[in-house]
């Protein structure tokens, strides 16, 4: 069983903590299908999934310590065989003015265009967690010939659907916003729709696919 510890923080926010600072992938998958409980109990008012963490808000009609014990049996008796995840494919037209930055990647990292394409497009990439912005899904892990640090100077502006690397993780810009990440591609796919009962396409541990598109350039 994982080692862990459960509290209250603040008067209403129930916090699971795992001790490990680097979880295995079963122990990715327990955390992932404790989120998906968390979702089913329709207690919560907003649940956070972290890197080693997952926070639920609870609604001011329910006991925290009563949840908070419940959270603990269930985190007890959840197996990782119980997730079962999601699997998104992304078309994105890499290089050009939807990825500026793909060249210059290229070059650091002595590829072709071509190459950071397919080794960006080869691998298939698990929602570690969602943050930064609504729907902005951290994705990992990326493959090591593509790992490089974010911009010096992140850009003031970056346009909705940019799909992007950062040190060993990708993602998808779910809105305009700033941003430090190297940008390689775009999609038009709408990730985030705060009218939607799900606003986030993506949830942890949904599996994400990048597709290239026949615009892409190579």
């Amino acid at each position: 069983m994982t080692n862990n510890k459960t509290y209250i923080l603040g008067e209403r926010a129930l916090v699971i903590e795992i001790a490990q600072t680097t979880l295995s992938q079963q122990q990715q998958n327990k955390l992932f299908a404790m989120h998906t409980w968390m979702r089913q109990q329709k207690v919560f008012i907003d649940i956070v999934p972290a890197k080693t963490t997952i926070t639920g808000y609870l609604m001011h009609s329910q006991d925290p310590d009563y949840w908070l014990q419940k959270m603990q049996d269930a985190w007890d008796n959840i197996e990782p065989e119980q997730y079962q995840p999601r699997t998104h494919e992304i078309v994105t037209q890499y290089g050009g003015e939807s990825g500026p930055d793909l060249i210059e990647v290229a070059n650091l990292l002595n590829l072709s265009p071509s190459q950071v394409i397919e080794l960006h497009s080869s691998q298939a990439y698990q929602v570690k967690f969602l943050g930064f912005l609504p729907g902005f899904a951290y994705l990992g892990e990326l493959d090591k010939q593509l790992h490089l640090p974010r911009l010096a100077s992140p850009r003031t502006h970056v346009p909705k659907g940019s799909v992007a690397i950062a040190e060993d993780l990708t993602a998808v810009y779910p809105s305009e916003s700033p941003g430090g990440w190297r940008l390689i591609g775009q999609t038009n796919m709408t990730l985030f729709d705060h009218h939607s009962k799900t606003p986030s396409i993506f949830q942890p541990g949904d599996i994400v696919k990048f597709i290239p598109s026949k615009e892409s350039i190579c």
